[in-house]
């Protein structure tokens, strides 16, 4: 009977607190609402390839790959289109004031790669992406493009600390378009522009008592400096609750505040929230994970 009871146990607690995965695919919506003069509709979608499968045991779900230093491929989409935004086109045409509407569409694709060196505490990573622009003003059709790229070197001097450095240009990544929210990539895309940036980026992972925590942060040092900063509290493993803040040194450049919140429903299948906010603009998203 006891030895019964002992099996059944060892069996559930491997149940609850070991999963295996090595594919994981993102999707989701976001709104964005600039004080009713125009809306922001995201969509994205994304995934990644584990080279080994990931190992989840006594761990935030959400951080497995990174604590287990997992080496992966990803692949990523996101597509913003805003509808009727007002142009004032009258200093072009000899008027005061000439008002149209256009419309624009922004699709956005990017390959990425993490690669944690074996048998040491180097990483590498980069990302190339090609974003093209297309706008429909009068009935008239114009289109833009670039390629951007972003490489970095980091180094884990403990368990569930990254420190990293990197050059990024042009650089919009559409799955941190899907991690962080239109208007904070938004943010960075319009104060860097065209200039090559140096990039240091920080995460950390550790436990504060009874929850794990994360911190991270990001600062593009260019003609101009943008930073981002963001902190989680894992209230268990499944459930998370995050905050976060982004700006730059541009002029009249506002802070950008936002909250997100992840929850696992099961080990595979996770749903997130997130709301940022800026001098009047309002961004809503929603995502899912699915993990195989």
């Amino acid at each position: 009977m006891f030895k019964k009871l002992a099996l059944a146990t060892a069996l559930l607690a491997g149940l609850t607190s070991t999963h295996a995965y090595q594919f994981e695919i993102n999707g989701g919506y976001e709104n964005t609402d600039f004080d009713g003069e125009a809306d922001v509709d995201t969509l994205f979608i994304n995934g990644k390839y584990y080279l080994n499968g990931v190992q989840v045991k006594n761990a935030p779900l959400a951080e497995a790959a990174f604590l287990a230093k997992a080496s992966n491929i990803g692949l990523g989409y996101a597509h913003a289109s805003i509808d009727d935004l007002e142009f004032d086109l009258g200093s072009f045409v000899g008027t005061n004031t000439f008002i149209v509407n256009a419309d624009l569409d922004i699709d956005n694709v990017g390959i990425s790669g993490e690669f944690y060196i074996p048998n040491s505490q180097f990483y590498i990573s980069g990302n190339l992406n090609h974003t093209e622009i297309t706008a429909k003003v009068l009935g008239a059709e114009e289109s833009t493009d670039n390629t951007g790229y972003a490489l970095e070197v980091g180094y884990l001097p403990t368990n569930g600390l990254l420190l990293a450095v990197g050059a990024t240009n042009e650089n919009i990544d559409p799955i941190q378009v899907a991690n962080y929210g239109f208007t904070t990539n938004f943010l960075n895309a319009a104060t860097l522009q065209d200039d090559t940036a140096v990039s240091l980026r920080a995460k950390y992972v550790t436990q504060i008592g009874n929850h794990f925590t994360n911190f991270e942060g990001l600062t593009y040092f260019g003609d101009e400096t943008t930073y981002r900063l963001g902190a989680d509290l894992y209230i268990d493993p499944t459930l998370s609750v995050g905050v976060s803040i982004a700006d730059s040194t541009a002029d009249d450049s506002d802070t950008i505040f936002g909250v997100r919140a992840q929850k696992f429903f099961t080990p595979t299948i996770a749903v997130g929230v997130n709301y940022t906010t800026v001098d009047e603009v309002d961004s809503f998203g929603i995502n899912g994970t699915f993990r195989f």
